[in-house]
């Protein structure tokens, strides 16, 4: 097993092709070879955990499923592109956004450590910023009696934004956390 496993990537990123998509302000947007199979990862997972739910239909599971796969990938663009706006605005973007089938990586090459605290701060509140801030314009023009997207869009955003903020390993909210504390001790 490698060692990218462990957060959720199934591609070995150490030693993984990497197809060059094109670039978005200056940063490189590549793919792994099995990227395509996200959408077909993210139904699969929302089936089969739906299936939890007796009262619901095959079609009420189909669609529920599908739903989720279309608002998950949207979440997850939203999420890369507050990477690239925060960097951008620190000064200092990642190098590449590495798409594979289950996330998107942020690759940075060279030495971080140089980087004061507000770079990685900086570049890594700026996915869950984006998620949140997407989930309350869409809260502030559907409201509370929005749509089945718009509800499915607010609580998948939300689940980024907020999650994406815990003191976790391979999460921005590890960045932010390990920065504030070395701030702290100093």
């Amino acid at each position: 097993m490698h060692k990218h496993l462990r957060y959720g990537v199934l591609e070995n990123l150490s030693q993984v092709r990497r197809i060059r998509l094109g670039q978005l302000w200056g940063v490189a947007l590549l793919a792994t070879p099995i990227a395509w199979l996200s959408p077909a990862v993210f139904f699969t997972l929302h089936f089969l955990l739906n299936l939890l739910n007796t009262q619901l239909t095959l079609n009420q599971r189909l669609a529920q499923s599908l739903l989720f796969t279309v608002v998950v990938e949207l979440a997850s663009v939203i999420h890369a592109l507050g990477h690239i706006i925060s960097g951008k605005l620190v000064g200092n973007a990642m190098d590449a956004l590495l798409i594979t089938a289950t996330r998107y990586v942020n690759v940075y090459e060279g030495d971080q450590t140089i980087f004061p605290s507000r770079i990685h701060i900086g570049r890594a509140a700026g996915g869950p910023l984006l998620n949140l801030l997407a989930a309350g314009i869409v809260y502030a023009v559907a409201g509370s009696n929005g749509a089945a997207f718009a509800e499915r869009f607010i609580a998948i955003n939300l689940f980024f934004g907020l999650g994406g903020l815990l003191p976790l390993p391979s999460v921005d909210g590890g960045v932010i956390w390990r920065e504030v504390w070395r701030l702290l001790r100093r």
